[in-house]
């Protein structure tokens, strides 16, 4: 082993015919786009016929690899297959570029840009910083606790860890008395806070949610009325009070419903299906996000750790993991039975409904219906529907066979457990503005897998591997004539 003296050291690295220079500054994307990660040759050379590599934090972790004009693959790290592109036309000009495609948490960190041509070498380090900005958070009562009410504000699919923070009207902070946090398989965080809010509080309480990269929040607010502050007793009564009326405004909206959006609906606990065939729905592989993996005959889909090469088109999905039916309805009444299966199904995270056909595809959106999207989800536990801000739906057992109920004509969107014929939800005065509405699919879990079943099991196809049990063949009318408006 020769040591050479710093003096040494320092002549040699004055001597080199070019230096490696990086970008000076973080580079920041956001989770599911592209992103370049700059570096160039000073002076400005032609570089095709060095050795270029990117790595990571270890030299064994290699990223991208370049020499005299071909790409190596044999020791690309397999999180990088098919994911990086070295900027061909700019190296005749020094330019050492990196595209890297997908951006996931896992990307975030240090790189490293490395030139040699088995005489002089170099390198520049480029920090990347990948943001996810989460949902709106969601808030709930968590009961009486210290002389105040409890009051829980939880958040997902933020990276990186967020801050959460309370505000009274005023803008003033409160502290927070507890505070959790976890992450899911691609490395997203959801976050927990826990405040206790008492009578001295006004006016509304907000919950804040942050990500500090992207100097971007998610707010949402809860006001609690004075009642809740009085002592247990007259708080028991006005809760009975409040029951009472919750249960008879069910009843009499599930009458109405039936009435109304469902005429000659059967009693029977399992009769709660369409009157005619159900609309055969398939899924739309075109629409499909990366990391969804379809049945050949496109009739039911799950999701995988990786992403599949296919074409990136305009129509697929690139942020969120959704696919559409092929199907658009712009008039009459539709339905069409989902189910939910696989070995995990309580820790898992699924969702089902309509979407405009002209939806977001390629950023970043709010599932809800300002986003063109009415649907229940269900996320490790708990069943909501994805309103704004999304509401918990108490059912239990949660259901995993549901109809789906399109009606064009009076603009609603229903969901029925079709197990026992209970309402899930219903989207009223949806607007449709007039476009073409299509079955559509969220899923993020791997062993989970969702199935789609019209009335004639006779016709089906399970998906290979799947047990997904062909449907019961409807009794009973749930909805008019498919594609007839009804009056």
């Amino acid at each position: 082993l020769l040591v050479f003296p710093s003096f040494c050291f320092f002549h040699a690295i004055r001597a080199l015919p070019w230096l490696v220079v990086g970008p000076g500054h973080s580079v920041t994307a956001t989770m599911g786009q592209d992103v370049v990660l700059p570096c160039h040759l000073s002076p400005q050379r032609d570089a095709r016929t060095l050795e270029v590599k990117w790595i990571r934090d270890r030299i064994s972790e290699t990223v991208h690899h370049y020499r005299n004009g071909e790409d190596l693959y044999r020791e690309q790290m397999g999180a990088y297959a098919g994911r990086t592109e070295l900027a061909r036309d700019g190296l005749s000009a020094g330019s050492l570029d990196l595209r890297i495609t997908g951006l996931r948490p896992s990307d975030d960190g240090q790189y490293v840009c490395t030139v040699g041509d088995g005489h002089a070498y170099d390198e520049a380090i480029v920090e990347l910083e990948v943001s996810a900005t989460g949902a709106d958070p969601h808030l709930s009562l968590g009961g009486y606790e210290a002389g105040g009410v409890r009051v829980l504000c939880r958040s997902a699919g933020w990276y990186p860890l967020p801050q959460l923070l309370w505000r009274d009207t005023r803008g003033q902070h409160l502290p927070s008395v507890s505070q959790t946090h976890s992450q899911d398989q691609e490395g997203l965080f959801e976050i927990e806070g826990a405040v206790i809010v008492t009578g001295s509080v006004e006016g509304p309480l907000s919950c804040v949610v942050r990500n500090s990269r992207l100097q971007q929040e998610r707010d949402s607010s809860l006001h609690i009325a004075a009642p809740f502050f009085h002592n247990a007793q007259p708080w028991m009564v006005a809760l009975a009070l409040v029951l009472v009326l919750l249960a008879v405004s069910i009843g009499l909206g599930v009458y109405l419903f039936r009435k109304q959006a469902c005429p000659g609906l059967s009693s029977a606990p399992d009769g709660l299906a369409p009157s005619v065939p159900a609309v055969k729905v398939t899924l739309d592989p075109d629409t499909a996000h990366p990391m969804l993996v379809l049945s050949q005959d496109n009739s039911s889909v799950r999701w995988k750790s990786e992403w599949q090469q296919v074409p990136d088109i305009p129509e697929r999905f690139h942020y969120w993991w959704c696919v559409l039916g092929r199907e658009e309805f712009r008039e009459g009444r539709h339905c069409w039975l989902v189910e939910v299966e696989g070995e995990r199904l309580q820790y898992s995270g699924w969702a089902v409904g309509v979407a405009r056909a002209s939806m977001e595809r390629k950023k970043w959106i709010n599932m809800s219906p300002e986003e063109g999207i009415w649907a229940v989800q269900y996320d490790e536990g708990q069943l909501m529907s994805l309103t704004s801000p999304h509401t918990a739906l108490s059912l239990s057992p949660i259901p995993t066979r549901i109809w789906v109920c399109l009606n064009c004509t009076q603009r609603q969107v229903s969901f029925i457990n079709a197990d026992n014929g209970v309402e899930i939800f219903t989207f009223t005065a949806a607007s449709f503005n007039g476009e073409s509405i299509r079955p559509w699919f969220w899923l993020r879990t791997e062993g989970i897998q969702l199935c789609l079943r019209d009335s004639t099991p006779q016709t089906l196809s399970p998906a290979p591997g799947g047990s997904c049990p062909s449907p019961d063949i409807p009794a009973s009318p749930l909805l008019g004539p498919a594609g007839a408006p009804q009056e």
